[in-house]
C-alpha cells in the first residue's frame, strides 16, 4: 500500500516473522498472523520510522516450542500447529512438498484401512528420520505424486511422533496432475552407497564372523536410533560400525587369553571411554546419543534425554567456567558434584520406591572409582546455588510408576536428604522446581514441550517474572539476563539460568551461551534443561567433552538403574554393580515357585487344559454330563486315539515357543532378528505337521529346502487334532504369497481364539509389558485381523508375563489392562474384562457363570472365561476343570487358563497322574528348559545349540 507523505510517497511493508519460509511457500501469501506488523518505507527503501503493530499475530512455531524442521513438510505442519494456516491452505501447500513414503517388501507403500470406513490411507512422513526403521526401503516422492494414481486414498503424516496429522480423501479432492517423474526409491542413510562400500571393507579388516554380523548389527543400531526419532548419518554408521568391529575383535582376544588392544584416537574410531568399576577406561561403540546400546525400553523417563541432562549440565559448566568451546571442555567441579550426588542416590536407595526416603544417603566413597575416575576435576562452587545440581540427581530415583507413589513427591524427599537441613528456603524451593521441569521434560514420549510451557504450568512468582521477560522477545537478552538480580544469590543464578532455557531453549548453543555468562551453575542448570528436552544429538560441543564417555556411562546407570525392566531384570549383572555402587539391595527372591517351575507349570498345565476339553469341545454341559457323568469332566476322556491328547492349541503354543528360542539365540548370535518372521516360519513348520508339503508350507520368503531345528522332529507332531480353519487358512495364504500379516494390514476380520490360546510363551520375550504386548498382537495379526482377536493375546501373553514373575493375578490383569487400553478397539476386550473381574465377586465357578461369559471360541471371552475361573479357584486342579466344563470350546479355555493356573501355582501342584499320562510332556519340559537356558545369563554359544535353533 503506497500513501502520500510530506516529502514523497511511502509504502507501508510487512515485518513477517523470521520463521516463516515465503520463497518455499509462494503461492501460500504471507498468512496474517505470521505478520508481526507493519514498517513504513520510502520508495527508495529507506524506514521512516512509524510503525503499526499486528494485534492478530502469533509467534512462530519454533518459538512456541515446536521442533526445529529441517524439511518444507515439516515447516508446514508446524505453520499449521500454531494456526498461521487453515487446514486448506496446508492441504494445498503440502501436495508439491516431499515426503518419504515407507515401502512394504513388495514395493508398494503401506496403506491401511480408515477406522469405520471402507476407505484407505497412506503413511508417509514429514522427514527421513521419522521413518521407522522397520522400513529401510522409501520413497521420496511429492504428495501430488503420491496420490495422483490413488484416488480416493487419505494421508496420515507422522504416525507415533506425538504430532501426526491425518487428511481424509475427501479434504485432499482432485489433486489433478502430477509432474512425472521416475520413480526413484531414497535408501535410509544406514543403507546408502557409503555404508554398503564400507561394511565389506570392515568385515575383512577385522576378521569379522559371520561375515553379514555387521550388516545384522547396524540394523539393530539403526532401528533403535529411530525409536528415538533420530536418524543416524552415513558417517555416523561407519564409526559406530568401526567401534563394534573393535569391541568384536578384543572380545575374540579376550577368548584367546589376550589382552585387549585399542587404536590411540578413541573417537576416530566409533567409540568412548567408558569407565569400570576400578576407574579403568572401558571403550565401548558410541551411540552418538542416538540409542541405548543396551536396549533398555524407556520407562517413565527415556534414555536419550536423562544422558542429554547429563551432557547438557556438563557442557554448561564447563562453559561458565571460562572454558573455550573451540577447543576441549574439562570435566567442572560442579559436574562432579552432580555425579557424587548421583552416586549416593544409586547406592542409598532402592530401584523403586519403598517406604520413606532413608534419613541419611552415602556421602562419596575418597578412594572409590568415580571419585578416581574424576580427580582431575576442580572444586564445586562454594555458593548455595551449587546445589541446585542435587535436583537432577533425584529425580529418576522417582522413574517407576507405582499407584501409591508420588514420584514428583519422592524425588523431592531424595533432594531434602541431598541438599541438607542447612540449606534454605531459596535452594528447597529452587530444587523443587527444577524437579517439577525435569520430571515433565525427561519424558518417554516423542515430543517433550518446552521449557517456557513446562514453566506456566508450574506457576509461581519466579516463573512469572521469567516469563514476562520472555514475551520480550525482541529485548536484548544480555541486558534482560543481568536484570534477574544480583547473580549470586541462589534465586538470581536460578532465575537466570530459567530465563536463558526458556527465552532461547529452542537454540541449545545461544541459551548455554547466555546462561553461561553468569557461571558454571546458571550455565549448568541452563545446559541440563535443554539436554533434557533435545537430547544429547540436539547439544553442542559434545565432541569437545573430554569425559563424555564417563556421563554417558553414569547416566545410562541412572535410567538402567531406575527403570521397572531395567537392572533388575539383569540378574548376571547384579555382581558387578555391586562392586561399582555397593548396597547390598537387590530385588528378594519372590515368594512361592521359582520361574523353571512357573513355565513348566503354565506350559504342562496348559497342555492338561487342551487334553481334557479335548473331546467335548463344543459340547453342551448336559451333553458333557452324559458323556463324563454327573460332575461333567473329572479325568481325561479318550480323544484322538488315546488318554491325555493335545490338540492344535498346544501344538502351536510349542511352536511359539521354539520361535522365541530361535529368534533370541539369532539376535545373540548376530546381532538382530525379527522375531515376528520367526513366529510365522515356526507357524509354517507346524502347518506342515498338519499334511502341507513344505515347498507349499514354508512360503516364498524361505530357502529352506526342508523344516529344520529340534521341534519338528518328533513325529508325534504330525498329527491333525482339529486345526482351527481361520489358522490353517491364513497361514496355507502365506505359503502362496509371503505376506504376513500385521496389526496394521490386518489380513481378515477374524477374532477366534486362535491367537489366544498359542500366546502364552511370549510373556518370555520382554521385560517390557509394551514390548510384549505388542509381540503378543502381532503374533495373533498373523491369522487373525479384528482387534478382538489380537488384543486378547497381547493382553494374556502380558498377564503371563506377570504371573511368572510372581505377581498376584488381579495385579496381572490390572497390568495386561492398562496395556490394553492403548490401543485402537480394545472396548470389546475391555469390558470383557471387566465382565469377567465382577462376576468373580459373585463366588466360585459354575458351568452357568462361566457361559455368562460366552463360549471362549473368540479371543475376548476365551480371555475373559480363563481369567474369570482362575481368579475363583483355589488351586490348579479345579481350575483346570472349571475351565473345560461348559458349553463352549473346552480345550482351548482348559489350554488358556491352564496356562494361568500353573504360572501361578507351578509344576509341582499339578496332578501328577494327568502329568504321567499327558502327551509330549518331555517334550514341553524340555523345550520349557531349553527358553530358560536362552533367556538366561549362561545361553550356549556353540554350534550344537544352534543347530537344534537354527536362524529362521
Amino acid at each position: 500500500m503506497e500513501e502520500a507523505e510530506a516529502g514523497g510517497f511511502v509504502e507501508w511493508r510487512p515485518d513477517v516473522d523470521p520463521e516463516f519460509d515465503e520463497k518455499a511457500f509462494p503461492g501460500l501469501g504471507i498468512p496474517v498472523r505470521a505478520i508481526r506488523g507493519w514498517a513504513q518505507y520510502t520508495l527508495f527503501g529507506e524506514p521512516t520510522g512509524p510503525r503499526r503493530d499486528n494485534e492478530q499475530y502469533t509467534g512462530g512455531p519454533v518459538w512456541h516450542g515446536f521442533p526445529v524442521p529441517t524439511t518444507d513438510a515439516e515447516k508446514l505442519l508446524n505453520y499449521l500447529g500454531v494456526n498461521w494456516i487453515s487446514r486448506a491452505d496446508f492441504v494445498q501447500a503440502v501436495l508439491d512438498c516431499d515426503v518419504f513414503v515407507p515401502l512394504l517388501g513388495t514395493g508398494e507403500p503401506l496403506l491401511r484401512p480408515v477406522p469405520g470406513t471402507s476407505g484407505r490411507e497412506v503413511i508417509a512422513y514429514s522427514s527421513s528420520a521419522k521413518v521407522p526403521g522397520r522400513y529401510p526401503r522409501r520413497w521420496r516422492v511429492t504428495v501430488r505424486e503420491l496420490l495422483a494414481d490413488r484416488p480416493g486414498t487419505g494421508l496420515t503424516l507422522d504416525p507415533g511422533t506425538g504430532l501426526v496429522r491425518s487428511l481424509t480423501a475427501a479434504e485432499l479432492g482432485d489433486v489433478g496432475p502430477a509432474e512425472r517423474r521416475s520413480r526413484v526409491e531414497e535408501p535410509a542413510p544406514e543403507a546408502g552407497p557409503e555404508v554398503t562400500q564400507a561394511l565389506p571393507e570392515l568385515v575383512a579388516e577385522f576378521g569379522m564372523e559371520p561375515p553379514d554380523l555387521l550388516e545384522r548389527h547396524l540394523r539393530y543400531a539403526a532401528d533403535h536410533a529411530r525409536d528415538h526419532h533420530f536418524e543416524l548419518t552415513p558417517g555416523e554408521c561407519v564409526r559406530y560400525l568401526r567401534g563394534f568391529a573393535w569391541r568384536y575383535r578384543n572380545g575374540v582376544r579376550r577368548r584367546a587369553g589376550q589382552e585387549p588392544e585399542w587404536p590411540a584416537d578413541l573417537g576416530a574410531n566409533g567409540l568412548i571411554a567408558h569407565v569400570d568399576e576400578t576407574a579403568r577406561p572401558r571403550p565401548v561403540p558410541w551411540t552418538f546419543g542416538k540409542f541405548s546400546a543396551f536396549g533398555t525400553p524407556a520407562g517413565r523417563f527415556a534414555w536419550h534425554r536423562i544422558v542429554g541432562a547429563y551432557v547438557g549440565f556438563a557442557i554448561g559448566d564447563a562453559l561458565g567456567g571460562g572454558a573455550d568451546p573451540a577447543g576441549p571442555l574439562p570435566m567442572g567441579g560442579l559436574t562432579r558434584h552432580l555425579l557424587f550426588h548421583t552416586d549416593a542416590v544409586l547406592r542409598g536407595l532402592p530401584p523403586v520406591p519403598a517406604g520413606a526416603v532413608p534419613a541419611t544417603l552415602p556421602e562419596p566413597d575418597p578412594v572409590g572409582w568415580l571419585a578416581v575416575a574424576t580427580r582431575h576435576a576442580g572444586p564445586a562452587p562454594a555458593e548455595f546455588s551449587a546445589l541446585l545440581a542435587t535436583a537432577l540427581a533425584a529425580t529418576p530415583a522417582g522413574a517407576v510408576a507405582l499407584a501409591d507413589v508420588d514420584g514428583e513427591q519422592y524425588a523431592k524427599d531424595v533432594a531434602r536428604e541431598l541438599t541438607g537441613s542447612a540449606a534454605g528456603a531459596e535452594v528447597t524451593e529452587g530444587v523443587e522446581l527444577l524437579i517439577s521441569l525435569f520430571q515433565a521434560l525427561l519424558t518417554r514420549e516423542a515430543f517433550a514441550l518446552p521449557v517456557h510451557v513446562r514453566l506456566r504450568e508450574a506457576g509461581g512468582d519466579l516463573a512469572a517474572s521469567t516469563l514476562a521477560l520472555r514475551e520480550d522477545r525482541d529485548a536484548d537478552d544480555v541486558t534482560q539476563l543481568e536484570s534477574i538480580g544480583d547473580g549470586r544469590s541462589v534465586r538470581s543464578v536460578l532465575g537466570r539460568a530459567l530465563f536463558a532455557a526458556a527465552k532461547r531453549g529452542y537454540d541449545p548453543e545461544a541459551a548455554i551461551r547466555l546462561a553461561a555468562r553468569s557461571g558454571p551453575v546458571a550455565g549448568a542448570i541452563t545446559g541440563a534443561l535443554v539436554g533434557a528436552r533435545v537430547g544429547v544429538p540436539g547439544l553442542p560441543w559434545v565432541a569437545s567433552l573430554t569425559d563424555l564417555g564417563l556421563l554417558d556411562d553414569v547416566a545410562s546407570d541412572v535410567f538402567w538403574y531406575f527403570n521397572r525392566d531395567g537392572l533388575r531384570t539383569e540378574t548376571a549383572e547384579h555382581a558387578r554393580w555391586e562392586r561399582r555402587y555397593p548396597s547390598g539391595r537387590f530385588t528378594p527372591k519372590p515368594k512361592g515357585p521359582d520361574l523353571r517351575s512357573r513355565l513348566r507349570g503354565s506350559l504342562l498345565a496348559g497342555a492338561i487344559g487342551d487334553a481334557l476339553g479335548a473331546k467335548t469341545e463344543f459340547d453342551s454341559i448336559d451333553r458333557i454330563r452324559e458323556i463324563a457323568g454327573p460332575d461333567g469332566i473329572t479325568d481325561f476322556i479318550p480323544a484322538y486315539g488315546g488318554v491325555g491328547r493335545i490338540t492344535d492349541d498346544t501344538q502351536m503354543t510349542l511352536f511359539t515357543l521354539e520361535a522365541l528360542i530361535r529368534a533370541h539365540a539369532q539376535q545373540r548370535r548376530t546381532g538382530s532378528a525379527d522375531v515376528v518372521h520367526s513366529l510365522q516360519m515356526a507357524y509354517q513348520r507346524w502347518l506342515h505337521t498338519q499334511g502341507v508339503t513344505w515347498d507349499r508350507a514354508r512360503g516364498p520368503q524361505s530357502a529352506v529346502e526342508a523344516p529344520d531345528g529340534w521341534l519338528v522332529t518328533h513325529q508325534e507332531l504330525f498329527s491333525r487334532r482339529a486345526p482351527g480353519l481361520t489358522c490353517f487358512g491364513e497361514l496355507e495364504a502365506y505359503g502362496r504369497s509371503g505376506v504376513r500379516g500385521t496389526t496394521a494390514r490386518p489380513v481378515n476380520n477374524s477374532k477366534g481364539c486362535g491367537g489366544v490360546m498359542r500366546a502364552a510363551p511370549i510373556a518370555l520375550w520382554s521385560d517390557d509389558l509394551a514390548e510384549v504386548f505388542r509381540l503378543g498382537a502381532e503374533s495373533a495379526a498373523l491369522t487373525h485381523g479384528h482387534p478382538s482377536g489380537y488384543l486378547s493375546s497381547g493382553c494374556f501373553a502380558v498377564i503371563v508375563r506377570e504371573l511368572l514373575h510372581g505377581k498376584p493375578l488381579l495385579d496381572a490383569v490390572a497390568a495386561a489392562r492398562a496395556e490394553l487400553v492403548k490401543h485402537a478397539g480394545h472396548e470389546e476386550q475391555s469390558t470383557a474384562l471387566d465382565a469377567a473381574l465382577a462376576l468373580a465377586e459373585q463366588g466360585p465357578p459354575t458351568p452357568e457363570k462361566l457361559e455368562s461369559l460366552g463360549q471362549g471360541n473368540v479371543g475376548e471371552t476365551a480371555l475373559s472365561m480363563s481369567v474369570y475361573v482362575a481368579l475363583t479357584t483355589t488351586d490348579a486342579d479345579s481350575a483346570l476343570l472349571a475351565a473345560v466344563n461348559h458349553s463352549g470350546d473346552s480345550d482351548s479355555t482348559g489350554s488358556v487358563c491352564g496356562n494361568l493356573a500353573g504360572a501361578m501355582y507351578g509344576e509341582e501342584a499339578l496332578r501328577e497322574s494327568w502329568l504321567d499320562r499327558l502327551e509330549l510332556r518331555d517334550v514341553i519340559v524340555g523345550l520349557a528348559d531349553d527358553a530358560l537356558t536362552e533367556f538366561g545369563p549362561g545361553a550356549p554359544g556353540d554350534d550344537r545349540w544352534f543347530a537344534r535353533y537354527p536362524v529362521d
